[in-house]
């Protein structure tokens, strides 16, 4: 016996779906149709064409600070800050979808909540503490970033197979953060 007895069953049928879906929310459409987009959606917030959003500020900051170049931190979500967010994922290990899943916020923010990143900018006193933890003398712990701390970073660099340029990036970050304590 079928299941469907003409096609004004199957006709029912389909508007019955359609029907709890919508009932159901564009939202939940949405995560359907396009999970990235949706869960970007959920931690960032909604994403306004030409609007700033202060997630996606902190987004561009974090991407500028780790050396991808999002374009200038104005909270608005265009293609260079897409562009950054998938070389970051790439070379994160990331699916590199462009949107800002979980997994790359997490990532993102891993450095700021390790205090290496304050108010958007790289925080100097902390770089230098972990510095002479590691063993190397950036001078005084004055939060300047003077040339006795870029001989130090660098030095650190080379010390652990990284392009010894004196920036402070991703990969310099992620060496350094093996120093530190929870008492830092």
């Amino acid at each position: 016996m079928p299941i469907f007895k003409s096609s004004n069953h199957i006709l029912c049928y389909f508007f019955l779906i359609i029907s709890l879906l919508t009932l159901s929310g564009c939202d939940f459409l949405y995560r359907l149709l396009h999970k990235e987009g949706a869960e970007e959606k959920k931690l960032v917030g909604e994403i306004i064409p030409m609007e700033k959003n202060v997630h996606i500020e902190e987004v561009q900051q974090l991407l500028d600070i780790y050396g991808y170049n999002p374009g200038p931190p104005d909270g608005v979500l265009g293609r260079r800050t897409r562009d950054a967010i998938e070389k970051f994922q790439a070379d994160n290990g990331i699916n590199p979808s462009r949107f800002v899943d979980q997994e790359t916020w997490h990532k993102l923010r891993a450095y700021k909540d390790q205090g290496f990143i304050e108010e958007g900018s790289l925080n100097i006193p902390m770089v230098q503490k972990v510095l002479k933890k590691a063993g190397y003398n950036p001078g005084s712990t004055d939060g300047e970033f003077g040339p006795k701390t870029k001989e130090a970073v660098m030095k650190f660099q080379k010390a652990h197979d990284l392009k010894a340029d004196a920036k402070i990036g991703y990969k310099t970050l992620t060496a350094l953060s093996k120093y530190v304590t929870p008492a830092n």
